[in-house]
């Protein structure tokens, strides 16, 4: 009886709407969950007969549900800091590798990792484009999303550096400062590079490039020197060098022609030789013997020295460095020796001229050359160490160690800035600087170094500054070499592309996640797990990259949330509540009246 089968139609319908609504309920907190609704629609109606007129009577067979709507809107923002999280923002889904190997699409970017592959949590690999040394493939085909896990990468020399300086236009002639560029060698080890600038007139600087200059400390201390007797008709002199004392391990006796001796007086610590040679005259009263003192010469005449027979010379101070084993003077050493002529006045010597690579031996002999006038000075070299002695010498500038090797090519020449502070010259970049004699064995670098930015603005300037400027110029520094690194993790950018971050600070894209989208939504089946599938109502899907082609963009560190909206559910599900009851009622009422005409009968 149609009277029945009528709401029984209410029954089903109203039951698959309940379904739906308690499932999207139940999917309230799934990710990215999509809620859906239900669209009812008439059955068939038979005519039972006609009006007067000629309009048909008919009668509907009931309802059925005649579509099931997926509302595929935005929903919510749940930021989780976690990398492999990602969302997107507009239109598309994710491409996955379903079990058979087929594509399916999602938008539950809860991802995770197995292995090298970036997965979701049912294992299915994300798919995008693949990279190769750090250059994504967009031509490719779509391949699984893998991950660096547990690699190294590899050391990077350094083959290009810059720096942003001031100098101090202020600063004298043979002022030098410095500034430190941090680069690496083709093993990955850290070296400094050091830029030495020294002003050389107006305008005018010179620069000099070391790989891991040491600037040594000396270890001075006082020492003595013995003075050989120098005979003569009737006397013996001692030649003592400007500046020398009489140290007080001075021993010796005279004795004149008639036999008679005296002792030598002793002197005290830093004694003059004038001062000493009052005292000395003292006890050669008693003698015919006589002592003079003509500039740094003391004399004695008319007697013979006896005894220990020593004259000690004084105030004498050594200064002594140490080098590490078979290591070279740098370039910027610019060490002087002050010290007194033969007048008693002060002299200090120039800065020899050096040349990268010089050893000890040679650069003992190029200071030498430069002594001048400067009185008692001896200078001497082994392999591995410098010593320079001198009565009342002092020391200035540094003496500098090339630690990690030699520098060449390019690494000293000028620069020269216009009456506005601006690089002029070079005019270019400074090419072909060579750095070798690396103690850990890499391999030479050769370096640019880049003075000029991207503007063509040179990146050192000139012009006054304060004391602090002037010891500090440099203000920044780039270069493009790293040490070798392992594996930390990942970062996803807006447009998908997957980075790799390494210990040592470096990245490198690894894949680019796809977004893919279809023509009609609505014809997409869905799968367990969150995921759809494409039909020949919805189309194929279509890959492309995040935020073009009407894709959306992504984030990371973000999931989507279910766009179930709760109170809408509810009222849904009263509606549909009352529509059962009232198809329930229907078929009671339908009992009602085939029991009254069953009575009838009876």
């Amino acid at each position: 009886m149609s009277s029945f089968s009528i709401p029984l139609t209410g029954l089903k319908a109203s039951s698959e709407a309940l379904d739906t609504i308690a499932n999207n309920l139940s999917n309230m907190n799934t990710t990215a969950f999509k809620s859906q609704s239900v669209m009812f629609s008439d059955l068939f109606y038979q005519q039972i007969g006609a009006t007067g007129s000629g309009n048909p009577l008919q009668v509907g067979a009931g309802t059925q549900v005649a579509a099931t709507d997926t509302d595929f809107s935005q929903g919510g923002v749940d930021s989780t800091g976690n990398a492999s999280d990602l969302y997107i923002n507009g239109n598309g889904f994710f491409e996955v590798q379903g079990s058979g190997g087929g594509t399916e699409l999602t938008r539950d970017g809860n991802f995770t990792t197995s292995g090298e592959n970036l997965v979701t949590q049912d294992g299915q690999n994300v798919m995008g484009y693949p990279a190769t040394d750090g250059v994504v493939n967009t031509s490719a085909e779509l391949t699984p999303i893998r991950l660096p896990v547990g690699q190294v990468e590899i050391a990077k020399a350094t083959t290009t550096m810059s720096m942003t300086a001031n100098l101090n236009a202020s600063d004298a002639v043979g002022t030098t400062v410095q500034g430190q560029v941090p680069i690496y060698d083709s093993l990955g080890t850290s070296h400094e590079a050091t830029v030495y600038f020294t002003k050389t007139g107006t305008n005018t600087w010179n620069y000099s490039l070391s790989l891991d200059p040491k600037t040594l400390s000396d270890t001075s201390s006082a020492t003595t020197r013995t003075l050989a007797a120098t005979p003569g008709a009737g006397t013996v002199s001692y030649a003592f060098d400007a500046g020398g004392t009489v140290d007080p391990s001075t021993s010796f006796t005279i004795t004149d022609g008639n036999n008679v001796t005296v002792a030598a007086p002793t002197a005290t610590a830093g004694e003059s030789l004038s001062n000493y040679l009052t005292s000395l005259k003292g006890v050669l009263s008693t003698t015919e013997a006589t002592a003079s003192v003509t500039g740094n010469t003391l004399t004695i005449t008319g007697g013979t020295i006896g005894g220990a027979g020593k004259v000690v010379e004084g105030g004498i101070t050594t200064y002594a460095y140490n080098f590490d084993a078979g290591e070279t003077v740098d370039p910027s050493s610019n060490l002087t020796i002050t010290g007194t002529n033969s007048s008693g006045n002060s002299v200090t010597t120039a800065v020899p001229p050096l040349t990268p690579g010089e050893n000890l031996s040679s650069y003992a002999t190029a200071l030498t050359g430069m002594l001048g006038s400067i009185q008692g000075v001896q200078i001497s070299a082994t392999a591995n160490g410098l010593s320079i002695s001198g009565p009342g010498i002092s020391l200035g500038g540094s003496l500098i160690e090339s630690a990690a090797g030699t520098a060449s090519g390019n690494a000293t020449g000028s620069l020269t800035f216009d009456s506005s502070g601006n690089l002029i010259a070079p005019t270019s970049n400074i090419v072909g600087i060579q750095l070798g004699g690396l103690s850990d064995g890499a391999a030479n670098l050769s370096l640019t170094w880049n003075l000029y930015g991207s503007g063509g603005t040179g990146d050192i300037t000139q012009s006054v500054t304060d004391a602090a400027s002037s010891s500090n110029p440099v203000t920044g520094t780039t270069q493009d070499g790293y040490a070798s690194g392992t594996y930390q993790g990942f970062a996803v950018d807006s447009s998908g592309i997957v980075s790799a971050t390494f210990s040592n600070g470096q990245t490198q894209a690894v894949g680019q996640v796809v977004l893919a989208n279809v023509a009609n939504t609505q014809g997409l089946t869905i799968e367990a797990g969150n995921n759809y599938a494409t039909t020949t109502a919805s189309g194929n899907a279509t890959a492309g990259i995040a935020g073009t082609g009407g894709l959306g963009t992504l984030e990371d560190d973000t999931l989507e949330e279910s766009n179930v909206d709760m109170s809408t559910q509810f009222s849904n599900l009263i509606v549909e509540q009352q529509a059962f009851d009232a198809s329930s009622k229907a078929i009671t009422t339908f009992d009602t009246i085939s029991q009254d005409t069953l009575n009838m009968i009876h």
